[in-house]
């Protein structure tokens, strides 16, 4: 009877070893086939939006009104794909392990600083008003880039859903090693019975404040993983009509320059 056990038991190991192989291999053919499609489909996408480019800068001749807007169509929607080809590429490396991390120690206000800059526009667009209000330099252990992308993703998310004259900050603190950085905005909100499931893929809750939804709920589940990756947590404070809180960590440099005090 023992030996009849054992052997259902090996037998069943077996099987379940098989289907993770048959899953593991699924997985790299996925993250094969839409690296290979991104590379297709960017390429042509990369040379739409530079020729828009040219046409809207009036490199061949001017424009008439009707032109230009039809131009800036072209060149925006280009774009919104691309950013969309992108996400689903991330999200497919992250999952498959694929997407590999090279840390640097990198100082946290310039990087902020860098980020909020290229906002600004935007922000300005919608009379938003958008700040820094940290007052720390100090200096992460983390890849720069996608360090970036996370606060990129989480800033542009709050622009859509603040309304025209709102505000959204930015602050940050030092908490057992890490960095605490933290998003703020005066936006729609989110009910409580949504704050685990806006990280989840293609979730999207409610609309923003053209009353629409936007874009495929990749970017926060990709926001999600890259801050895991780092070994740090994200989470969100909300409630409806009330704006948001999204924080989250990166762990600080420690070659003894992290945590230093002074203006940002």
């Amino acid at each position: 009877m023992n030996e009849q056990f054992t052997q259902a038991l090996s037998e069943k190991n077996h099987q379940l070893e098989l289907r993770n192989q048959e899953v593991e291999r699924a997985t790299r053919q996925k993250s094969d086939f839409l690296a290979s499609m991104s590379h297709e489909l960017r390429t042509p996408l990369h040379t739409i939006i530079g020729f828009a480019q040219l046409l809207a800068e009036g490199a061949h001749g001017d424009l008439n009104e009707k032109q230009h807007r039809y131009v800036n169509h072209v060149r925006q929607d280009s774009k919104h794909l691309l950013d969309l080809i992108n996400d689903i590429l991330d999200l497919s490396k992250v999952e498959a392990g694929e997407l590999e991390l090279t840390p640097e120690a990198f100082d946290f206000a310039t990087a902020l600083d860098e980020v909020l800059s290229s906002l600004q526009t935007v922000a300005g667009a919608k009379e938003i008003r958008l700040e820094n209000r940290s007052s720390l330099n100090a200096f992460l252990r983390a890849e720069r880039v996608r360090f970036k992308e996370v606060l990129y993703n989480l800033l542009s998310n709050a622009l859509k859903f603040t309304f025209p004259a709102g505000s959204i900050w930015v602050d940050a603190a030092i908490e057992d090693g890490f960095l605490r950085i933290s998003v703020t905005d005066t936006g729609v909100g989110i009910p409580a019975s949504e704050h685990e499931a806006i990280f989840n893929k293609f979730c999207q809750v409610g609309a923003t404040t053209k009353g629409i939804q936007e874009g495929t709920g990749l970017g926060l589940a990709i926001t999600k993983r890259l801050v895991e990756l780092h070994g740090g947590k994200i989470w969100v404070e909300s409630q409806p009509r009330k704006g948001s809180r999204f924080s989250f960590t990166m762990p600080l440099d420690n070659s003894g320059r992290a945590g230093i005090e002074g203006p940002a």
